[in-house]
């Protein structure tokens, strides 16, 4: 039985069909990308030949659109995307250009805990309220190995949630190797319920593995260039050797601070325009300038001023803040 019944030709480019091989009567429109060899097909969603042939038309103008925007066309979930990036990562293994060990660390994250959590999200919806959420999600849903990170109590079915997925990357660890596992190699759930914390230094690395696919999936136009994620969110460390070694980081930067004369101390601009504010009105009781010009400035530097950039630090007003 043929694929594509019912076939009409609405515009060069775009027909409305209905499908052979199931039993609904629904209606289907395909669409040619332009100056491409793809196509997008699309369930209407209704049998009336009249609603089809209007939500036809509503699909291609979306299309049009989203090309004309550079928004993405077609969607993929992240599972996909990260595949795609775990690939082109073994393609530069092999050719020598990375280590042979870096692409089993990638798949090991990609396919583990960056697979729980956005896994089946769509790439183009993972924004920064789901980049910024994953510290906290993986210490709520994840074990460390070091008690030396602290720890906290867990339920009986999150410790058998731990180990079922320890389980699972023992077997996988085995059959990686090539060893035959007759069954799962069976975990049992501690009888104290408190795992180790995990450290700053994993949820760093896992949240550079995620960046990079989402910038794999901007430089292949999956997503516009708005989901781009270079920084992380600020950790907040139980690591001892971490919070020493930053202690220090600390230390060296407020020396070098102080050595090239740079601010130790960030402001935000309410403040510093504030400081500007009473100079000015200094003046004006000096007579150097008329009265009335500090309380222009304080109607503009306590109203649009304020909003636009009254909590943001000065040291980070640049050219882009500025333009």
């Amino acid at each position: 039985m043929a694929f594509i019944t019912e076939k009409e030709e609405l515009k060069p480019g775009l027909i409305l069909f209905r499908r052979g091989d199931v039993e609904h009567r629904m209606w289907y429109c395909r669409m040619k990308m332009p100056k491409a060899d793809r196509y997008k097909t699309v369930s209407l969603k209704t049998a009336d030949i009249g609603a089809a042939r209007e939500r036809a038309f509503d699909q291609d103008a979306d299309v049009r659109f989203r090309i004309k925007h550079d928004v993405p066309v077609f969607n993929r979930p992240f599972r996909d995307v990260a595949r795609e990036y775990l690939l082109t990562q073994e393609a530069r293994a092999k050719r020598g250009e990375i280590s042979v060990a870096r692409p089993k660390k990638l798949r090991a994250v990609i396919e583990g805990t960056l697979d729980r959590y956005a896994g089946s999200t769509q790439v183009h919806l993972i924004g920064d309220e789901r980049w910024g959420g994953y510290p906290a999600w993986r210490r709520e849903n994840g074990a460390g190995r070091n008690r030396r990170n602290g720890v906290r109590e867990v339920t009986d079915e999150m410790a058998q949630s731990f180990a079922d997925h320890e389980s699972a990357r023992r077997t996988k660890v085995q059959h990686t190797k090539r060893i035959r596992v007759l069954k799962p190699i069976a975990v049992k759930p501690q009888d104290v319920h408190a795992v180790p914390f995990i450290s700053d230094s994993t949820i760093r690395f896992e949240m550079s593995i995620f960046g990079a696919v989402m910038n794999y999936a901007v430089k292949k136009r999956y997503v516009p260039a708005s989901q781009r994620f270079d920084e992380r969110p600020k950790l907040k460390t139980t690591d001892i050797g971490a919070a020493r070694e930053r202690a220090f980081d600390q230390d060296a930067d407020i020396r070098f601070r102080i050595k090239h004369d740079v601010p130790v101390f960030n402001r935000p601009f309410r403040e510093v325009a504030r400081e500007y504010l009473l100079t000015q009105e200094a003046r004006a009781k000096r007579g150097e300038i008329s009265a009335a010009r500090p309380k222009k400035l304080r109607a503009v530097i306590e109203g649009t001023l304020d909003r636009y950039a009254g909590s943001t630090q000065v040291h980070l007003i640049g050219d882009e803040r500025w333009g």
